[in-house]
């Protein structure tokens, strides 16, 4: 079939007379032929690794936790503390990921703050944040956090649970939730102490997103920071 395009027949005529140039000519006139083409295919190869490494083959995040509101200048950056929690040293980094941050606020003045806690906790991306009573409060009565009664895995801490009456709002929707455990209290933690994240007299306590299960890695940092 006959190109009726002229400039797509007048470039194939042109290219074909290209195999009679010398050696250096020709693959100059190529490249400058294919550039675009050639520029195409590399980008497409780019985003196609970038996929690839970031959502494919990206590593599983096997621990991810915040501290919230919390009231004083931490002592280490959130790295830092992060990597003395003996299960970072033996993870395999190409594999697992862990990731902390005391930098999330829920309050009025950082709405974008708030928002990206409210996302990560009801999505499950998050596992776990630390907070003081007034947060853990108002994160339960916006249903984010799990009622650790349902895990088994905390029994041993059960003297430590700290409930919220949902009743004592007088709603309807809350009365059916009756009174549910909301945090551990860790207030006693030698390592978050040493982080300095909270008042001396200050208490706070770990309260859990909503999950099927707790993962081993999760149970670990929470014997390790009850240490």
């Amino acid at each position: 079939m006959n190109d009726k395009n002229p400039v797509r027949k007048e470039k194939l005529e042109n290219l074909k007379k290209a195999k009679e140039l010398p050696f250096k000519k020709r693959v100059l006139y190529y490249f400058d032929f294919f550039k675009f083409y050639v520029l195409g295919f590399l980008i497409a190869l780019v985003l196609i690794y970038i996929v690839l490494t970031q959502m494919v083959f990206a590593p599983d995040v096997i621990l991810n936790g915040y501290i919230v509101n919390r009231t004083e200048l931490t002592s280490v950056p959130d790295e830092e503390f992060l990597k003395t929690f003996p299960d970072y040293n033996s993870m395999n980094p190409k594999k697992e990921k862990m990731y902390f941050s005391s930098d999330i606020f829920f309050d009025e003045n950082n709405p974008e703050s708030a928002v990206k806690l409210i996302a990560t906790m009801s999505s499950g991306e998050a596992d776990f944040i630390i907070c003081n009573k007034e947060t853990m409060e108002r994160l339960a009565i916006m249903g984010i956090i799990a009622d650790i009664n349902s895990y088994s895995e905390l029994s041993d801490y059960s003297d430590r649970f700290v409930y919220y009456d949902h009743t004592k709002n007088d709603t309807d929707e809350d009365d059916s939730l009756g009174i549910c455990a909301y945090g551990i209290e860790i207030s006693d933690s030698v390592v978050l102490n040493n982080f300095h994240a909270f008042h001396e007299d200050e208490k706070f306590y770990i309260c859990f997103a909503k999950k099927e299960y707790l993962s081993d890695t999760l149970l670990h940092f929470l014997k390790w920071i009850d240490e």
